[in-house]
């Protein structure tokens, strides 16, 4: 995009946020108000670099901010600050800057729905980084950490859920037999997953359309269930032989899916428990289960 360009981030924020930190050959700047137990992934910050987060008592004490993942920074040059309060979330990285709702945790990357807006405009990044400079008033040191860790209680409270009950949710792999001469990416659910997930039956007068949304992109589509003489199958853009498939039913014909690649960082996740996981309704062939998520 040209460098003046002020562009708005949804979906996968943090992966492009994650990139953008690991590839900064120069120390980064970033001010993020909570940082969970795996924010130093999320955020791989260089040596030299400032960390601005809310490490007070309310946070580390509830479990908002992880010191041990703050020291772990700390323990490879980042210069830590801490500053009550704080509610922004805004890095300044070579050549780019993101401003936005993204905290460094676990939720924030796999569960909320987050918005940023970024820009490679040379005077947008200095107005953050002078930002962020001026909340690196309170230094973290290695007895500010150790205080922090004594203080620390894991977070107790779920995050609030758009429904009522648990998500069921479906993981199955991708086949070669799955394309049926249609897109190339039809998808082909076991009779069991057909009737016990998606409640539709071959038999069925009319198939239902579906509302599908990547979670990892946040595109959402339409796709009609397509009945073949023995099986059905459903169009899914982005599937591939050899994929994981996981999905989740968010609503009457509606679902929250992802694709995941082998080599991509869940797939092996996945496949162990596809390996490992009981399903009284599997007979042969492809593994499949489903189960609630939480």
């Amino acid at each position: 995009m040209p460098k003046d360009t002020i562009k708005l981030e949804t979906g996968s924020i943090w992966r492009r946020i994650t990139i953008a930190a690991r590839s900064a050959t120069n120390p980064s700047s970033a001010a993020v108000a909570y940082f969970g137990s795996d924010g130093h992934n999320l955020l791989p910050l260089r040596a030299g670099s400032s960390l601005v987060v809310d490490a007070s008592i309310a946070s580390i004490s509830t479990g908002l901010t992880n010191p041990k993942s703050l020291r772990k920074l700390h323990n490879i040059g980042v210069s830590v600050y801490s500053f009550p309060l704080l509610h922004t979330k805004m890095f300044a990285f070579d050549g780019i800057a993101f401003v936005g709702s993204t905290n460094a945790s676990h939720n924030s990357a796999n569960v909320l729905i987050e918005a940023s807006l970024s820009s490679r405009s040379a005077n947008v990044i200095k107005s953050v980084r002078d930002y962020i400079d001026s909340l690196c008033t309170d230094q973290l040191d290695e007895d500010a950490f150790d205080w922090l860790e004594a203080q620390y209680r894991p977070p107790r409270e779920k995050i609030p859920s758009v429904t009522v009950h648990p998500n069921p949710r479906l993981v199955m792999q991708i086949m070669a037999s799955d394309q049926q001469g249609y897109s190339g990416h039809q998808v082909q659910p076991p009779s069991g997953a057909w009737d016990s997930f998606f409640g539709v039956n071959i038999g069925d007068a009319v198939l239902p359309t579906l509302r599908l949304r990547n979670k990892l992109t946040g595109d959402v589509i339409d796709r009609k269930v397509v009945r073949h003489a023995l099986v059905m199958t459903i169009d899914i853009p982005e599937s591939s032989t050899g994929a994981i498939l996981e999905m989740w039913r968010v609503g009457p014909n509606r679902y929250d899916y992802r694709v995941v690649m082998p080599g991509q960082r869940g797939f092996g996740t996945l496949d162990r428990a596809l390996h490992n996981t009981v399903n009284p309704l599997w007979h042969s062939g492809r593994l499949w289960f489903t189960s609630i998520s939480l």
